[in-house]
């Protein structure tokens, strides 16, 4: 697997992350 898929993967799970704690007060 290389980098560029890795942080792809990574930032769009940060970003899912930031949106479900965003819904959870």
């Amino acid at each position: 697997m290389n980098i560029t898929g890795m942080s792809e993967e990574w930032v769009a799970a940060r970003i899912k992350q930031k949106e479900d704690s965003k819904c959870i007060p």
